[in-house]
């Protein structure tokens, strides 16, 4: 049983990338910084799904193949942004550590980021980019025992990540960009994408029909609440990530409200470029000068420059590269195919 295309997942990602750009730009809504770790669920389950899709098709994941695949995905567009901030600002450093992702590990070692402006953005990539450094091979060994252990040791991760976010929030002597970067810290939402995929893979997918208002209601009460100090303390982190781990499965089931509302043409265009409009929406928010407290007449152009900007990434640097894949099964989608899970999904709701 493949997972196959879901448009809804796209819509997903519009939810995520709508809440980030909104919030650089405007401060509003207040919680749409967490559309981040949305991003993160979103990846930790598609990911460990296509991971353990290859070892169940092949008895094998090739480690190689998915990094081949990570980089032919990633990199392009990331060095297309890379390269005009340079050109603009020429921070050689900033660059270095965006090309080689550590911008993370350098923003959480100090009060006061080193990265340059339009390029912090660039700490969620790395976050990313340094968990599947580790855990496709984990995966792969652990799996080679039980899949049962592999739940166990990813909750453990969730149960870690989680008071350590409590225990470095409550000594109140450590910077918020310790806890907001770290990767012991900020880790939880991949690590519940991960358990959500395991899950579904041993058990099937779960119906959480009836708790979709309440996971709803909850992700709309996260993304409007200035709450940024309460949600780094590690609960309500994981709380939020357990809510978009039910709006994912809800999104699966093609029947639902959720999924039908998501997969509407605008969200899953907007879903699918939403990468490259993370990559540029920073640096050209800078240029027009618009933040989260200046924004004035400059934003309206800012955002359609980034969607232009992203649009022609999208169209001309991410898909190329894309379509030149050789196992396109394994990575993420990028033609719709049939959407076997999802399938599945509704039929056992």
């Amino acid at each position: 049983m493949r997972l196959g295309y879901v448009p809804a997942l796209d819509g997903l990602r519009a939810v995520a990338i709508a809440g980030v750009v909104l919030y650089h730009g405007t401060g509003h809504p207040a919680g749409g910084w967490l559309g981040v770790d949305l991003f993160f669920v979103l990846s930790g389950f598609l990911i460990t799904t296509l991971l353990l899709e290859e070892h169940r098709s092949h008895g094998r994941v090739d480690i190689l193949g998915f990094y081949r695949r990570r980089a032919r995905r990633l990199m392009p567009a990331l060095l297309a942004v890379l390269v005009v901030v340079l050109a603009f600002t020429g921070s050689v450093f900033g660059v270095v550590a965006g090309l080689g992702y550590f911008s993370n590990v350098v923003q959480m070692g100090a009060p006061e980021s080193t990265m340059p402006p339009a390029l912090e953005h660039l700490w969620s990539l790395a976050a990313e980019e340094q968990f599947y450094l580790v855990w496709p091979l984990l995966l792969f060994v652990l799996l080679r025992a039980r899949l049962g252990l592999a739940v166990v040791l990813v909750l453990a991760g969730v149960v870690f990540t989680t008071i350590r976010q409590f225990q470095l929030w409550g000594a109140g002597e450590v910077f918020w960009q310790r806890i907001a970067y770290g990767p012991d810290t900020r880790s939880t939402a991949i690590l519940v994408g991960c358990l959500l995929a395991l899950l579904v893979s041993a058990r099937g997918a779960p119906g959480f029909r009836f708790v979709q208002p309440v996971a709803v209601g909850l992700f709309a009460a996260f993304y409007i609440i200035d709450s940024e100090s309460f949600v780094l303390s590690g609960f309500p982190l994981l709380l939020f990530a357990c809510v978009s781990a039910v709006l994912i499965v809800r999104a699966l089931d093609a029947r639902s409200f959720l999924a039908r509302a998501l997969a509407v043409t605008p969200m899953v265009f907007l879903g699918r470029i939403s990468y490259s409009l993370y990559l540029w929406h920073a640096p050209i928010f800078l240029l027009f000068g618009v933040s989260a407290t200046e924004k004035g007449l400059s934003l309206i152009p800012a955002l359609v420059l980034s969607l232009v900007a992203a649009t022609a990434s999208y169209y001309f640097i991410e898909l190329p590269f894309l379509r030149r894949r050789a196992r396109p099964e394994i990575d993420e989608r990028l033609e719709p195919r049939q959407p076997a899970l999802a399938t599945a999904v509704a039929s056992s709701s």
